[in-house]
C-alpha cells in the first residue's frame, strides 16, 4: 500500500469523520479543516484594524477572516501571506491568547496543505500544538484535540507510521484524564488508518476499543464503527452494505452528515495524469468547488460546479464523484430539501527540488485535497442560512 494512496484515501474518507470526532473537545480552537467562505470585506477590515494598531485579540481575528476569504477566492499565497504577517506580529502574546494563536497556525497548515508546501504544513501544524502544551498543558482538553489534529496532519504527509504512535499516546493521555470522548477518537482513527492500510483486522479491534472507551451511550462512535465495518464488506465484494448501513441510521439536519461511501478520487487522478502534471504557467494550484444538496435519503442532488480554477473539462469527473456519494439518511420533516454543502477540491502536487536544479518547484504526482466550505463551526448560523437561500435561488 503506497503513502500517496493512504494519503489521498485519507483526505477524501477520513474528512467526515474528523468532523464528527472534532465535536468530541468543544472548547479546542479552530481545526486545520475549519476554512471557511466569508463576507469580501475581510481584508478591508485587516487593513482597518492594523491601521488603528489594534488589540492582538481583534488583529487575529481580522486576520482569520481575512485569510479565510482570501483562501475562498483561491489565493493560497495571499492567504499564506496573511497567516504569516499575524503570526510575526502576534507569537509574543500566545500566553494571553493561546487558543486564537494556535488557530493561525492551524489555518496556515490548511492553506500549506493545499498548496503543496509539504514543509510548511509540518510545521505549522506542529506549532499549532506547541502553543497549546506550552501554554494549557499536555493534559487539557484543547491541547489532546489539536494534537489530534497533528496526528491527522502526518497522515496527509505521507507519515502513517509516526500518526499512529501519536495516536495511541493521545488515546492512553486522554484515559488518564478521564477524556473519554477524545480517547475514543483517538481509537477510531487508529481502526480508519488501519483499514486505508488494508489491516481489515486490527481495523475492527480498535473500532471495538473505541466504542469501549466511549461508553454504551456514545451512539455516535458505535454508528462510525458500523460505517468501518460496511467499508470492509464493500472491500470484500458485498455490494448492498451501503444500502443496508443506510436503512438503519438517521442523521439530524443540524449536526454533520455521516460519508457512507464515496468513490475514489485517485482514480480522477491517475486517469488524467499526463493533463494535470501540465501545471498552470504562473505554477499556481487547480481547484474546484462543487455545490450539491444531501437529500433527506442520503443522496447527492443539484450537483453542479460552482467555480473551476484549472481543472477545466475534468470537473465533470469531480461532478460525478459526489453524485455517486451516499450519507446516512437525515431525520428531516416531509418537504425538507436536506442540507446544501460547497467542497473544495484543489488538485496539485507538492514542491520539491527537481533533479538538476535548484528552484522549488511542483514535482511528483498529483494529489487531491478536500476541505468542506459550508459546515464548519467558524461559520456562523446566520452566514450559513443566507449561503444555501442563495444556493436554492440561483437553483430555482
Amino acid at each position: 500500500m503506497t503513502a500517496d494512496y493512504i494519503r489521498e484515501s485519507f483526505s477524501r474518507m477520513f474528512l467526515s469523520v474528523l468532523f464528527l470526532l472534532a465535536q468530541a473537545a468543544t472548547s479546542s480552537p479552530a481545526s486545520p479543516e475549519d476554512v471557511v467562505v466569508v463576507g469580501r470585506r475581510a481584508e478591508q477590515d485587516l487593513t482597518a484594524c492594523l491601521a488603528r494598531d489594534c488589540p492582538p485579540a481583534e488583529d487575529v481575528e481580522a486576520s482569520l477572516n481575512a485569510s479565510v476569504e482570501q483562501f475562498g477566492d483561491g489565493r493560497y499565497v495571499d492567504a499564506q501571506r496573511t497567516l504569516q504577517s499575524a503570526i510575526r506580529r502576534n507569537k509574543d502574546h500566545a500566553a494571553e491568547l493561546p487558543g486564537p494563536v494556535s488557530s493561525l497556525y492551524a489555518t496556515l497548515a490548511t492553506v500549506a496543505e493545499h498548496e503543496g508546501l509539504s514543509k510548511l504544513w509540518r510545521h505549522s501544524a506542529r506549532n499549532n500544538v506547541l502553543v497549546l502544551r506550552r501554554h494549557l498543558g499536555r493534559s487539557n482538553l484543547a491541547t489532546l484535540g489539536q494534537e489530534l489534529s497533528f496526528a491527522d496532519n502526518m497522515v496527509g504527509l505521507g507519515l502513517p507510521v509516526a500518526a499512529d504512535k501519536a495516536y495511541l499516546d493521545i488515546q492512553r493521555r486522554a484515559v488518564e484524564s478521564s477524556y473519554a470522548d477524545v480517547a475514543a477518537g483517538a481509537a477510531f482513527r487508529r481502526a480508519w488508518l488501519a483499514l486505508l492500510q488494508g489491516r481489515s483486522g486490527n481495523a475492527v479491534r480498535f473500532a471495538d476499543e473505541a466504542v469501549r472507551l466511549a461508553g454504551a451511550d456514545n451512539q455516535m462512535i458505535s454508528e462510525l464503527r458500523d460505517i468501518l465495518k460496511a467499508r470492509i464488506a464493500i472491500r470484500d465484494g458485498d455490494a448492498d452494505a451501503v444500502d443496508i448501513l443506510a436503512a438503519r441510521l438517521r442523521r439530524s439536519p443540524t449536526k454533520s452528515p455521516q460519508l457512507l461511501f464515496a468513490p475514489k478520487f485517485e482514480d480522477i487522478v491517475l486517469a488524467s495524469y499526463g493533463m494535470l502534471t501540465r501545471f498552470q504557467p504562473d505554477g499556481s494550484v487547480r481547484f474546484i468547488d462543487v455545490g450539491y444538496w444531501i437529500r433527506p435519503d442520503g443522496r447527492p442532488g443539484d450537483v453542479e460546479i460552482l467555480r473551476n480554477e484549472g481543472i477545466g473539462r475534468l470537473g465533470s469527473e469531480f461532478v460525478e464523484q459526489v453524485g455517486k456519494r451516499r450519507y446516512a439518511p437525515l431525520a428531516v420533516k416531509p418537504g425538507n430539501p436536506g442540507i446544501y454543502r460547497i467542497d473544495r477540491f484543489t488538485v496539485r502536487a507538492a514542491y520539491g527540488i527537481a533533479t538538476g536544479s535548484r528552484i522549488p518547484q511542483r514535482t511528483g504526482k498529483p494529489t487531491v485535497h478536500v476541505v468542506d466550505l459550508t459546515e464548519t463551526d467558524a461559520m456562523s448560523a446566520k452566514a450559513r442560512q443566507q449561503l444555501q437561500e442563495s444556493a436554492a435561488e440561483e437553483g430555482s
